[in-house]
């Protein structure tokens, strides 16, 4: 039935915004939760909300240089840190609307330079984050104790030592945060254009969009004017945060808030064909047979901003941090509103972006801040049914293990290396959910099986990750001294020695002192560090041990091989 003129009338009235009241209770609101960064003598941020193809608010706080005094203004330079991801995108789409590039092609067409792997790897794969690549990050942290890579020709180095893919490049998705993908597009866009990868975005973007106070910096020691310089707090002082790396692609775009919002009006309000060329980023990225990248954080978008639902209003966000900057930016679809934080002051700005716009949308929101467990429809179960459900349970893919217990009747959880656990409430026979503070839903579903119980784990609307019921060993010393020796990788020029020191197993090198090793399963073993999460030792015919295979989110299927001692080649 089509509404009536009166009711039409109606609605006008309720969506009818009165510009003078309305802004001046806004802007009200907006300086209250920013009052204690409006301080000269502390680190500040920037501040930007754009409501229905407007900017309804800009405004700069605190320091943006505490030795000079200069202070944050809308046109301060800011560094977006994994926000710079999606200019690199955009420029991959212009190659291609130019007919310059395919995405179908091998990428050796243009990086000669990488190994021979045994599947193609077209741009296609880099563009959907399904290339089956290490997060050189993570390989450089692990081999140089750092997740910072001083330059681009050593980002290339550290992806071209890769001989073995993680994975048939368009059969699974890469690490949510890597950024290998993001730095070879980025050397693409420079071989196929004849270009620096700075002066292409310069000219094709930032110049077309008039964002005059943005740029990718290529050369860490390149001096900018207008900057915010960053910092972090030790004590009661400030000390200095600089970013190191001249890593393009990934990171390193700079902005101004003043420029990052004439950015961001074109998801709402495209500025001519470059414009509706942006608003492609928002396009999820896909396997080669169609399924999306969902993940705790919500669906990835090719743009590698990631969309979910916030409190049941549709959001994308995304937020980057490098040094002492810290960028967040929320993106609501369906009431065209975006807010952004730019920060020097080394923190997540998340909670504060989404403080600035909660006036416009605290009415809107379809769900509370805080699930309220008493209102929660459960199941009453008896303890012998939810002690079915003990054990101990291992998620292969990224290396992370779960007890599961029951305690005063109530079914818990803990994870590994974890002295907390948290109580899981029955919303059925076999489906619980987690306890928490905060409006996330954690669904825990277990399936008993033939071949034993597996647990599906789901944050919000994620894909679950599957895990499986097994029996924890506790190895005796001399099977720990089994593991001790030397391990190399040849591909990274990387050493890891193991020993066994109190009963437990630990590795060291030159960067990293001493990791302890928890064991899980027969020769499986995790740690806290996020390069080697969990490793698997190899052993040979004759069941010694030769070695050990890295499975991490972000790296799968690094093999190690143990060098031999004097005694091995004794025997």
């Amino acid at each position: 039935m089509k509404p009536t003129f009166p009711i039409l009338i109606l609605l006008f009235l309720i969506t009818l915004r009165f510009p003078a009241k309305a802004q001046g209770s806004f802007e009200n609101e907006v300086e209250n939760v920013f009052s204690t960064w409006n301080n000269e003598e502390s680190p500040g941020l920037a501040a930007c909300v754009i409501e229905n193809g407007k900017i309804i608010y800009l405004k700069g706080f605190g320091s943006a240089n505490l030795e000079t005094k200069a202070q944050v203004t809308p046109q301060t330079k800011f560094q977006l840190g994994e926000l710079s991801k999606q200019f690199t995108t955009l420029a991959i789409l212009i190659l291609e609307q130019k007919g310059k590039i395919s995405l179908d092609e091998d990428v050796h067409k243009y990086l000669s330079e990488l190994p021979a792997f045994a599947y193609k790897l077209t741009i296609a794969h880099l563009l959907n984050h399904t290339s089956g690549l290490h997060n050189i990050e993570q390989v450089n942290d692990m081999i140089n104790g750092s997740t910072s890579i001083p330059t681009q020709e050593k980002a290339l180095t550290l992806i071209a030592a890769q001989k073995n893919l993680s994975f048939e490049p368009g059969t699974n998705f890469s690490f949510h945060e890597s950024v290998t993908e993001s730095v070879l597009m980025a050397e693409i866009v420079s071989r196929v254009s004849g270009q620096s990868f700075a002066d292409f975005v310069r000219i094709n973007i930032f110049e077309p969009l008039g964002m005059k106070n943005s740029l990718i910096k290529e050369d860490s020691d390149l001096i900018l004017t207008n900057l915010a310089q960053p910092y972090q707090k030790e004590g009661e002082d400030f000390k200095k945060n600089e970013v190191s790396s001249s890593v393009v692609g990934a990171i390193n775009a700079y902005c101004s808030a003043e420029d990052l919002a004439k950015w961001y009006l074109n998801f709402t309000t495209p500025n001519g064909e470059l414009g509706r060329l942006v608003q492609k980023l928002d396009t999820p990225v896909k396997l080669s047979n169609g399924d999306r990248f969902s993940y705790y954080w919500g669906d990835m978008a090719i743009g590698r901003e990631f969309t979910h639902p916030e409190r049941g209003l549709p959001i994308f966000w995304n937020f980057g941090l490098q040094g002492g900057y810290g960028a967040n930016v929320f993106r609501y679809i369906d009431q065209n509103i975006t807010s952004f934080v730019l920060g020097n002051n080394n923190q997540y700005n998340g909670s504060l972006a989404m403080d600035v716009i909660e006036p416009l949308v605290k009415d809107l929101y379809l769900l509370p801040a805080v699930i309220d467990y008493t209102t929660l429809e459960t199941k009453t179960l008896n303890t012998s049914h939810l002690k079915s459900f003990e054990g101990h349970y291992w998620f292969q893919e990224a290396g992370y293990a779960s007890k599961i217990f029951v305690e005063n009747d109530t079914l818990r959880n803990q994870w590994l290396f974890s002295t907390r656990h948290v109580k899981l409430l029955p919303i059925s026979e076999d489906l619980f959910q987690q306890m928490g503070t905060n409006e996330n839903i954690r669904l825990y579903k277990f399936k008993k099986e033939e071949t034993g119980t597996r647990l599906f784990f789901s944050f919000n609307d994620s894909k679950p990750d599957i895990m499986e019921r097994y029996e924890p060993v506790t190895p005796s010393v001399q099977t720990l001294q089994s593991y001790a020796g030397t391990y190399c990788n040849v591909d990274y020029g990387s050493l890891f020695s193991f020993s066994v020191e109190d009963g437990k197993l630990v590795a060291r090198n030159l960067d990293h002192q001493g990791i302890e090793f928890k064991p899980v399963k027969k020769d499986i073993f995790c740690s806290t560090t996020s390069f080697i999460t969990a490793l698997e030792f190899i052993r040979d015919t004759s069941n010694r041990v030769k070695g050990f295979k890295v499975d991490t989110d972000g790296i799968h299927n690094l093999v190690f091989e143990k060098v031999p001692s004097a005694t091995d080649r004794g025997n």
